[in-house]
């Protein structure tokens, strides 16, 4: 219940472009909890995204998330690799 209430609260700050103190102590709460490796793709995605429209110093961060999905992108099987390839593609500043 607590992991899927800090995934909640996560998605619903980074969407809704809350303050940085807001979407920076869910995503800790959220990072707390045991992600598989698409779950983990689609938050640090969200996080970058979020980071590029609201807060620019967060960037660096979501870049290092980003540069852990794309060192693991090999060890997926291809149609994982495929959905996640997509998914950092949309990626854009």
């Amino acid at each position: 219940m607590k992991r899927y209430l800090a995934e909640t609260a996560f998605f619903c700050a980074a969407h809704w472009k809350q303050t940085p103190r807001v979407v920076r102590g869910a995503l800790r709460d959220y990072l707390k909890h045991p992600l598989g490796k698409r779950m983990y793709a689609y938050t640090a995605a969200e996080y970058w995204q979020w980071a590029a429209k609201v807060s620019p110093e967060d960037l660096p961060a979501a870049e290092a998330m980003v540069a852990e999905v794309r060192a693991y992108l090999p060890s997926l099987d291809d149609h994982e690799r495929w959905n996640t390839q997509g998914l950092l593609a949309s990626l854009k500043r």
